[in-house]
């Protein structure tokens, strides 16, 4: 019964001709299939031929001690990589038949692969050098742990700043390990009669610990608080030290001069408490207002001055200001419309006389910057001189070396001058200790050896921006610091000092800070945010980022001269793989007579221009390699004789290993190719006549 259902065949044709039914038709593989199918065989190749050399090296090197390891090794590699199909000789005979060639012209064998390791050697010798050098000069510029830090300072003439506000915006972003603030001032230093202004920077100890300070003679100083107790948080009196006695709602502390932030809207009332009455909402004016500091009822604050104090009783008090300021209403008011509205939230309130209401209330110290000027109560406050101090100015940058960077002391001169400068004390608790360079030691006569424990006498000159009112500079009292620590630096005086120390004279904003991250790789991301607050960023990064590059350029100019010599020693091996076919063509016509296929005599051409290639390529590693510590030694010796150390200018990262190998795996390919070729289209029966 006839199939219905069967699908009639259609005839194919080929080249305008019918084919047969039921005759499927063959595709032949396309190019890219071809290409691959070559590319991914010799790969196969070159990983079997590297596994069989290093495998017998081993046990010529070892005399047969992991003979069954490496067996087993190459055995498995064998299994992977050998795609000799059924009837073909297997490439492990390919690759010591090659062997066997080679050793039977060794003369020749020899000399073609000591061209070889001569190129390459040349090309590891310069390149390492390149390495070499770009390490040491890395080594020299910065520490590991510097390229995961930034130094932060102000824009020039900016009105963004460096205060507490600004480092806790800093911290909180994503990756920052530490914000190290910085506060640089003049130090009018008195040594047996004799004054020197010298650069003063008041630092932490993890400040120095980051930059990399440490002490030739003692040690540094152990200090790592930001405040000395909750009334030297920001804003609070410059230079007071809190006394912890009973105090009461009302009780007044001191005259203060104080500053809101021009963003926040503060609320007056007519009693220093929270349920007082809303007199009306105040904010920043011009100038800076005066009031009185007073202890009033706690208050959430993020700088504890909401709880700065007790009651007899054990209730915390918080600190007011009473003060007369500009009152205005909170309402919803449309701009427009009315001239008095600001914000469109708040209007202005008016008298009788059209003039603004000017009203006495206490407002919290919330979001407001307050500096003492007179003694009101029991606590002790900055005295004010009425004298103004020597108009003699200093502007120093410290030593690059000194591990600090970037920063500028402003002279005092020019605000001397026209205003007169406040004498304050410092606070009981400094610790009144210093790290000096060996720069100081020389302008104070001090022996190193005897400098430990040693005392000067230093004042304090604090000028611009690093106070809330920069026309009012402050000089501390003289004040005996004692020497703890000298470091090696020797170009420009430097004085560090414990950050509370300078802190406590008022200061509220800071020369600089500098911002440690958790991980390199998002250092650049973090700057980006930085600067994108208004402030200036500089790194070792930077500067190492400029080496690499300058020495990216030299080393690729040092390659191209090694490949010079490396071109020659690749036509002197095409020289000799061509010779030998000459000379090897009866027997490749025999080889061919026996069985052998075409593409196994390519494949054994390859393996031997391969293995010279390979071998020529570790060669010249090691001896490139031998030549660059030989130079570093030589250079060590000049360097021992000047006292600057042991010098390695030879250097040979992994990756550029590999790439050596490659490369002289690839020069064997090259060169191997034509000879190949070659004798893959000799006839056999041509070849056996052939004289």
């Amino acid at each position: 019964m006839p199939n219905f259902f069967k699908k009639p065949t259609i005839p194919e044709t080929v080249v305008g001709k019918p084919v047969e039914a039921g005759v499927r038709r063959t595709h032949k593989p396309s190019r890219v299939a071809l290409v691959w199918k070559s590319v991914s065989d010799m790969g196969s190749f070159i990983i079997l031929l590297l596994v069989y050399l290093i495998a017998k090296s081993i046990d010529h090197i070892f005399r047969g001690r992991f003979q069954r390891f490496t067996t087993s090794i190459l055995t498995r590699a064998v299994k992977l990589f050998d795609n000799s199909h059924v009837g073909s000789i297997s490439r492990v005979d390919l690759i010591e038949l090659s062997i066997k060639n080679m050793l039977g012209k060794r003369t020749r064998t020899l000399v073609t692969i000591g061209g070889m390791t001569l190129g390459i050697a040349t090309i590891v010798f310069l390149v390492s050098l390149g390495y070499g050098l770009q390490q040491l000069v890395i080594s020299r510029v910065a520490r590991l742990e510097e390229m995961r830090q930034a130094d932060v300072s102000p824009q020039p003439g900016a009105k963004v700043v460096i205060d507490d506000k600004a480092l806790a915006s800093i911290q909180g972003l994503g990756g920052v390990q530490k914000t190290l603030p910085l506060i640089s001032v003049v130090g009018k230093v008195n040594y047996q009669s004799s004054i020197s202004d010298m650069a003063v920077y008041g630092v932490t100890t993890d400040y120095l610990t980051e930059s990399a300070i440490k002490p030739v003679e003692g040690k540094v100083f152990t200090s790592n608080n930001l405040v000395m107790d909750t009334s030297l948080l920001p804003g609070v009196v410059a230079g007071a030290s809190t006394i912890n006695t009973p105090a009461a709602v009302g009780d007044e502390i001191q005259a203060v001069t104080f500053t809101i932030d021009p963003t926040i809207w503060l609320k007056v009332r007519d009693t220093p408490t929270t349920s007082g009455k809303i007199l009306g909402y105040t904010k920043r004016t011009e100038g800076v207002g005066q009031g009185t500091q007073v202890w009033g009822a706690s208050f959430v604050s993020d700088d504890g001055r909401g709880k700065a104090g007790t009651t007899a009783d054990g209730k915390p008090l918080g600190k007011w200001v009473k003060a007369k300021v500009l009152l205005w209403n909170q309402t919803t008011c449309d701009p427009a419309a009315q001239g008095d509205c600001e914000g469109g939230h708040y209007m202005v309130q008016r008298n009788t006389d059209n003039t603004q209401t000017q009203g006495e209330g206490y407002i919290a110290e919330i979001s407001m910057t307050t500096a003492g000027a007179t003694i009101q109560n029991s606590e002790s406050v900055l005295g004010v001189s009425t004298t103004a101090t020597d108009t003699s100015s200093i502007s120093a940058v410290p030593d690059p070396n000194a591990g600090i960077n970037f920063v500028t002391i402003a002279s005092i001169s020019a605000t001397t001058a026209t205003s007169k400068v406040q004498t304050v004390t410092l606070a009981d608790s400094a610790i009144k200790q210093a790290v000096v360079n060996r720069a100081v030691l020389k302008v104070l006569g001090i022996n190193e050896a005897n400098a430990i424990g040693k005392s000067f006498d230093v004042s304090f000159v604090v000028v611009g921006d690093l106070l809330s009112d920069p026309t009012k500079p402050i000089e501390s009292a003289p004040a005996t610091y004692t020497i703890v620590g000298v470091t090696p630096d020797s170009q420009t005086p430097v004085i560090y000092v414990p950050f509370i120390d300078l802190r406590s004279l008022g200061v509220t904003q800071y020369s600089q800070t500098k911002v440690v991250v958790t991980n390199q790789g998002d250092l650049p991301k973090i700057r980006r945010q930085v600067e994108a607050m208004g402030f200036v960023t500089r790194s070792v990064a930077d500067t190492v980022a400029q080496i690499n590059s300058l020495f990216g350029t030299a080393r690729l100019i040092l390659a191209l001269l090694g490949m010079v010599a490396l071109a020659v020693a690749a036509l002197g091996m095409f020289n000799t793989l061509t010779v030998s076919l000459l000379e090897r063509t009866r027997e490749v016509g025999l080889m061919k007579a026996m069985g052998m296929k075409s593409s196994e005599v390519q494949e054994l051409f390859l393996t031997e221009s391969m293995i010279m290639g390979f071998v020529g390529g570790l060669f010249g590693i090691v001896i490139g390699f031998l030549a660059g510590k030989i130079v570093g030694l030589i250079l060590s010796v000049f360097s021992l004789i000047k006292s600057v150390g042991f010098v390695d200018v030879s250097y040979l990262p992994f990756s550029f290993l590999a790439a050596i190998i490659f490369l002289s795996l690839f020069v064997g390919i090259g060169t191997g190719l034509y000879p190949a070729k070659r004798a893959m289209k000799i006839s056999a029966l041509n070849a056996l006549r052939y004289e």
